[in-house]
């Protein structure tokens, strides 16, 4: 897996902040902050970093002006959400819409074919084959760890954009290896096949732990992290967690909190 080291001079570009998104460091008296709320900007790790740069002054004074909505002028905005509230409402979402019968069997992807076979448990299991699909790929298995590692950082994307029914780069995908079509194949079929019956809701958080891993320094071994559901017991897990009776860890929350509040954020239909 072809995953870069940061560079020096990256740390140097870190530390003096990217021209396009400039460090923000107000007082509690400066106007941008105002600006930052009267913007609708105020999300989970803006008020933090807010808090540790203004000072609570000026975090509760921003979050007390009025937004769009409020006061008539202009459309009303979404509130942040929490990590928690973000999983209940995506797997309120899911289960409302529903899902058909899994169709055990050939499967297809932009990346190539898969196939569904019937599972231990509610969802189907997910596998390929050298044979017949993907002549002359390597050995892989089955397993999150084995397939996001055979990708490259800017492939894993592209699968999460796959499943919203996305235009893919075509230079991206005509460039990927054979073994990398059919390991993006089976994550494909797994987000869309498998997880969803698990626990739905699910694909949503798997898309944004799969974006995650465009970034380079995001290394592979951190999805599950990410992702709590390519561990053993996963959906368990979630189910725990929506009850009340297990701790969302730090990297599950904040990739909750990072995937996308939009209810048109789902899985393109059959």
């Amino acid at each position: 897996m072809h995953r870069h080291g940061r560079a020096p001079e990256s740390e140097a570009d870190a530390r003096a902040g990217h021209p396009h998104r400039p460090a923000l460091r107000p007082h509690e008296d400066d106007p941008r902050a105002a600006r930052l709320a009267a913007g609708g900007q105020v999300t989970p790790d803006t008020a933090l970093s807010l808090q540790r740069t203004a000072g609570n002054a000026a975090f509760v004074a921003v979050q007390r002006m009025p937004r769009g909505g409020d006061n008539g002028e202009g459309p009303a905005e979404e509130k942040p959400m929490d990590a928690l509230s973000r999983l209940r409402r995506a797997n309120e979402r899911a289960r409302k819409r529903g899902q058909e019968a899994p169709t055990f069997g050939p499967g297809q992807s932009p990346f190539g074919p898969y196939t569904v076979n019937k599972g231990r448990g509610a969802g189907p299991y997910i596998t390929s084959n050298k044979k017949d699909q993907y002549p002359g790929s390597e050995d892989l298995g089955t397993t999150y760890n084995e397939l996001v590692k055979a990708l490259d950082a800017e492939h894993e994307p592209m699968v999460a954009a796959a499943a919203r029914g996305e235009a893919l780069d075509e230079e991206l995908l005509a460039g990927m290896s054979v073994t990398q079509k059919r390991a993006a194949a089976m994550l494909y079929g797994i987000m869309r096949e498998s997880e969803e019956r698990r626990f739905p809701g699910a694909g949503k958080a798997m898309r944004s732990a799969l974006t995650k891993q465009g970034d380079p320094y995001h290394e592979a071994d951190q999805f599950e992290e990410d992702f709590p559901m390519a561990k053993d017991k996963g959906a368990q897990y979630y189910r725990r967690v929506l009850a009340g009776n297990e701790q969302l860890s730090d990297k599950a929350r904040k990739n909750l909190e990072d995937m996308s509040s939009s209810s048109s954020d789902g899985e393109k239909s059959s």
